[in-house]
């Protein structure tokens, strides 16, 4: 008997090492499930459903992207989303199918991929024939605020917050009805890399007017949904239900800033009453996270992938209670955090033109990473001196400068290969 197995040929080129067995198990996993997920485009469920969800493509493209390098698979998602817009302006939820299927709030997770694309790549041309649909969204979502209050009320559609989470659909808290906090944080949070592409592309008034907006939003949210007693931003404003997807939206979007968001972030992490994240939002649970300084707790949050341990397990698992379906890809694979978060490397520029290297080891002893970037190749290697010191060895293109960022303190990074070492006896930059 032959089998054949068809997809798109994304090559894995990055690469990543440590003292823990079963990261390594959990890295081999997740290469081989975005791998399987690049058939032509980023789709989700291999072996079932097969569709392009935007919410699932937004880490699915990023995951792609450090992986292997590889862009034209993200460029093709943007490109079909963009041609999936309905006459709102909203694009279809998902792809592959001719049903017309719209999740407002996936809309916004587009405009996202295409906030990370300019991060990432220098490509004028494509991204500013996206910039009137970007327009047409936020401004959709601006006809939905409610009142004198600057907060997104009931939205028609399929409002999916997070997969098998509130009523078992993924919508937002009493949709039909209510302002929701989720939706209106995520919005402001949109809205402030929406500004960000558009004074890049020379609209700063469109851009202001965008930054001002978000600005009105937290502030109105903050008044209506926070709980100062709790320190915990509520769904709504009956201030009835609360969930961690509320409380990372606050953080992202700068409703909360400073040791409020930490504090927010510490209550969100340790508080079991509240509506706890799936595998589909832990991605922005990390960012959250390293927003308030406190991504040596990612390490912790790895608990639920341990069953990717499993010899039996053929793929990661979609959700993280017991009895995981095993089909869905749902960016419930964490080798994009790997590289972002344990190994520190991300885009400090549009274009990836200036790099930030801020690794967060947790307990991890040793550590070691590659990624492809558009001027070469980068690698790193940690090594941890005493409990809070560490040995950094890093190689980044010539043409790239950046920072090293390590316990509150940053040094700068020039291209080629270079030695940091931080202990509470000396710091020491070495090049050669």
């Amino acid at each position: 008997m032959n089998g054949v197995t068809i997809g798109y040929p994304l090559i894995v080129n990055a690469t990543f090492k440590c003292n823990d067995k079963i990261l390594k198990r959990m890295w081999t996993l997740g290469c081989r499930r975005i791998q399987h997920t690049a058939a032509q485009i980023c789709y989700n469920i291999p072996y079932q459903e097969q569709l392009h969800f935007t919410g699932d493509t937004r880490i699915q493209a990023l995951t792609a992207l450090y992986l292997s390098g590889e862009d034209r698979l993200m460029k093709k998602a943007i490109l079909d989303f963009y041609n999936s817009r309905s006459a709102r302006q909203v694009t279809n939820g998902y792809n592959l199918g001719s049903q017309l299927k719209i999740i407002p709030t996936f809309s916004l997770f587009w405009i996202s991929i295409i906030y990370d694309y300019w991060m990432h790549r220098k490509d004028d041309d494509f991204i500013i024939q996206f910039l009137p649909s970007i327009q047409g969204i936020l401004d959709w979502y601006e006809r939905q605020m409610k009142g004198d209050q600057e907060m997104v009320g009931a939205i028609k559609w399929w409002n999916v917050i997070d997969f098998y989470r509130f009523n078992g659909w993924g919508t937002t808290p009493d949709p039909e009805s209510a302002r929701s906090a989720i939706v209106s944080l995520q919005y402001a949070y949109i809205l402030k890399q929406a500004a960000k592409l558009f004074i890049a592309f020379g609209n700063p008034e469109r851009g202001k007017k965008y930054t001002n907006l978000a600005e009105k939003i937290n502030d109105d949210t903050m008044k209506l949904c926070f709980n100062e007693e709790k320190a915990l931003m509520a769904d709504t404003p009956e201030q009835i239900t609360y969930s961690q997807h509320a409380n990372i939206w606050a953080i992202l979007s700068g409703a909360v800033e400073g040791k409020k968001a930490k504090k927010v972030m510490i209550h969100s992490l340790f508080d079991k009453s509240i509506t706890q994240v799936s595998f589909f939002y832990k991605s922005y649970l990390t960012q959250a996270l390293k927003k308030t300084e406190l991504q040596d707790q990612y390490y912790s949050q790895l608990k639920p992938w341990e069953r990717t341990f499993d010899p039996e397990l053929k793929t990661v698992p979609e959700r993280t209670e017991p009895e995981y379906p095993e089909r869905n890809a749902w960016s419930a694979q964490p080798c994009y955090d790997f590289l972002t978060t344990i190994c520190g490397i991300t885009s400090a520029a549009p274009a990836f033109e200036r790099i930030q290297i801020q690794p967060s080891l947790g307990p991890l002893l040793e550590v070691e990473g590659t990624m492809s970037h558009p001027q070469g190749r980068i690698l790193v290697k940690y090594k941890r001196i005493g409990k809070t010191g560490i040995h950094a060895e890093m190689d980044i293109p010539e043409s790239l400068q950046g920072n090293f960022v390590w316990d509150g303190k940053m040094f700068l990074l020039h291209g080629g290969k270079q030695t940091i070492e931080c202990s509470a006896m000396r710091e020491l930059m070495h090049e050669y």
